[in-house]
């Protein structure tokens, strides 16, 4: 969830890092965030975000900065109930999204179409700022960029205690698997 940010703007951002080209501004087709839970007595489960808004501003990797937004109300795991001990466990209420602020982009190695990329940037969660700096992939379409990247969240990190059910039988684990997909370009 906290590298969506980097990673969408990291997207508008490949022609810089393929070379010392100008950023050109493009429009966010479809992001998504996905999270790979673990739980003790039940099947493991994933579930799903939209990425609701994504900008970013400067005219190259040096001066970039920009916004990931995802709205917790939008985070689904295809079992109601869940979704709710997943946004009660968050305080969705009080804290209804995560934000993340980029500040820079370091390129890495090209590989074809693909660029490797560090994304650093504040995550907020749960009311919680913290710096972090995110590995993830570019690859150009001629107008259109995807960006991939997987990471690990630790909900402790962002003072989340992890749902427990049945008198702490049911235990899920505090070490989440973030899976980003985001595409930019014309609609």
């Amino acid at each position: 969830m906290r590298q969506a940010a980097g990673l969408a703007l990291a997207a508008m951002l490949a022609p810089a890092l393929l070379g010392a080209q100008a950023i050109t501004p493009a429009p966010l087709r479809t992001g998504e965030v996905a999270f790979a839970m673990r739980a003790t007595k039940v099947n493991d489960f994933v579930g799903h975000a939209p990425v609701a808004q994504a900008e970013f501003h400067g005219t190259d990797l040096a001066n970039v900065t920009g916004v990931v937004v995802v709205h917790l109300v939008d985070m689904h795991t295809g079992i109601g109930l869940r979704d709710t001990h997943m946004r009660h466990a968050m305080h969705a209420d009080s804290f209804p999204d995560i934000r993340f602020e980029l500040v820079g982009v370091e390129a890495g190695t090209t590989q074809g179409d693909s660029t490797a990329a560090t994304f650093r940037g504040n995550m907020t969660i749960h009311g919680l700022t913290k710096e972090i700096r995110v590995p993830g992939y570019i690859v150009l379409h001629g107008a259109s960029a995807d960006v991939t990247a997987t990471f690990p969240l630790d909900m402790r990190e962002y003072a989340i205690d992890p749902p427990t059910r049945f008198f702490g039988a049911i235990r899920v684990d505090p070490i989440t698997t973030i899976t980003v997909h985001l595409s930019f370009g014309p609609q």
